[in-house]
């Protein structure tokens, strides 16, 4: 699996949509998992998709990088995992 990570994504979007509109281009989606602002229960515009193979990802980072979802321009880019802390 590759993990796909979402800049811009609008505030109000929840994991249904986001999943929905990735599976409109003809990616099969594993998960997706919205960052939210445990006060205020929004998303801050990022979130995680999880798509189930592989060899997709450069596919998947092109085509759907620079498309909208409700008028906002969704930057996409390959998930990177944090670095342990020192």
């Amino acid at each position: 699996m590759a993990t796909l990570f979402m800049m811009n994504v609008p505030h109000d979007c929840n994991e249904s949509e986001l999943s929905q509109w990735v599976q409109s281009f003809g990616y099969d989606v594993q998960s997706v998992r919205m960052v939210k602002d445990t006060i205020a229960g929004v998303s801050p515009s990022f979130a995680y998709v999880e798509i189930t193979h592989d060899l997709d990802l450069p596919d998947a980072i092109s085509q759907l990088n620079g498309h909208s979802i409700r008028n906002r321009v969704i930057c996409v880019s390959q998930a990177r995992r944090a670095a342990p802390a020192a």
